[in-house]
């Protein structure tokens, strides 16, 4: 056993910091609660947290430290943990918060990261990579980098669905053709981005057995726009994308397949209604029901998007399923001419939609045969 003050072998471990971010504050209070008392509705607990803080650096002082270290600490801490929470939820390619020098700002940041499930996060993120693809972002650099300063007060943001708030954080990053695409609240459930208004549905309005009450999402809930009913507001907004905001400067959005299958072949309606894995590519359903949930000749369209919402995708392509056709629209700059097959014209789009086509018995109709 080594004694005592003996010497350490060079290869012992940096020794340690001066204090872990743990001293600062006690063990029963992890980052995690401390933001959420930032982000409290109650102004008593957001006062506590900040004479926690007060007191713990006071105490720290009175060890020898100064407050500029403890402070750097402490952001350092909260800085990890928001590093943390992108990395875990697959944003670290879009997204990015500047906290600067507040340590306040930075819990806020902690908490809406960890708000829901992880899924609406990972949805904007899929939002975002399409984003960057037709130049909705102007006026900045990827990752997105957003200020923890914007971030909205507790109480509002609880008054929106979580995906809508989220949505709210980054919006008015997003331009399209010179229009702020920032979304706005226009009255209670009712919303407006850029151009186009919609106002959320509520489960309860949905009848009994109505094919999106199945599956419905309180934090991602389905959108009405006019006499069309899209399943969750994260659909509505790709869909938005691919229809009113895909021509961009210097983005060309163009067709490169299409082939008539008919509303009745199995095969199409399978298309149209059955889920899409997400190895496949993401669905995005509507229903035209002219505004009547019970209406009996509702229509469903669906797009399946297969290329632009993965890491390192930057190439965007969806396939239009809706009155019995089947389009590939895509960014791709072809690699060939119209003489040359379809694969060899744009191959990663073509081979993206065939993986989809496939499992539907459709690949052969669409790409050998199409137009």
């Amino acid at each position: 056993m080594q004694p005592t003050g003996a010497a350490h072998s060079s290869s012992r471990p940096p020794s340690p910091a001066l204090f872990q971010p743990a001293d600062l504050f006690d063990l029963s209070l992890p980052i995690s609660k401390m933001a959420a008392m930032a982000m409290a509705t109650d102004g008593a607990k957001r006062a506590a947290l900040r004479s926690q803080i007060v007191t713990r650096t006071r105490q720290q002082e009175l060890l020898g430290h100064t407050a500029e270290t403890v402070n750097s600490t402490l952001l350092n801490a909260v800085q990890q943990h928001i590093d943390k929470a992108i990395s875990r939820l697959g944003l670290a390619d879009v997204l990015s918060f500047d906290i600067g020098g507040d340590s306040e700002a930075g819990l806020k940041v902690v908490y809406v990261l960890e708000r829901g499930t992880g899924e609406e996060w990972r949805a904007m993120g899929r939002f975002l990579r399409m984003a960057f693809i037709y130049r909705l972002t102007p006026n900045a650099t990827r990752p997105l980098r957003l200020s923890a300063a914007i971030l909205p007060t507790a109480f509002n943001f609880h008054q929106l669905p979580l995906t809508v708030a989220i949505y709210k954080i980054i919006g008015h990053q997003l331009r399209n053709r010179g229009t702020s695409l920032v979304l706005q609240q226009t009255g209670n459930g009712h919303y407006r981005i850029g151009n186009e208004s919609f106002r959320v549905v509520p489960l309860g309005e949905l009848p009994g057995g109505h094919r999106y009450a199945e599956g419905y999402k309180r934090t991602d809930p389905a959108i009405r726009c006019s006499v069309r009913l899209y399943r969750s507001f994260s659909t509505r907004l790709l869909y938005t994308l691919r229809v009113s905001w895909s021509i961009g400067e210097g983005v060309v959005d163009r067709r490169v397949l299409f082939a008539h299958i008919g509303r009745d072949d199995p095969r199409y309606r399978r298309l149209v209604t059955e889920g899409i894995t997400d190895d496949l590519g993401i669905a995005v359903d509507w229903r035209n029901d002219g505004d009547d949930l019970n209406a009996a000749d509702a229509t469903d369209d669906r797009r399946v998007i297969v290329s632009g919402f993965r890491l390192n995708d930057t190439i965007a392509a969806h396939l239009w399923v809706g009155n019995g056709y089947i389009h590939l629209w895509t960014t791709e700059a072809p690699a060939a001419n119209r003489a040359h097959p379809p694969a060899d014209r744009d191959p990663v789009s073509v081979g993206s939609a065939r993986y989809v086509l496939r499992r539907f018995g459709l690949e052969s109709d669409v790409i050998d045969r199409g137009g």
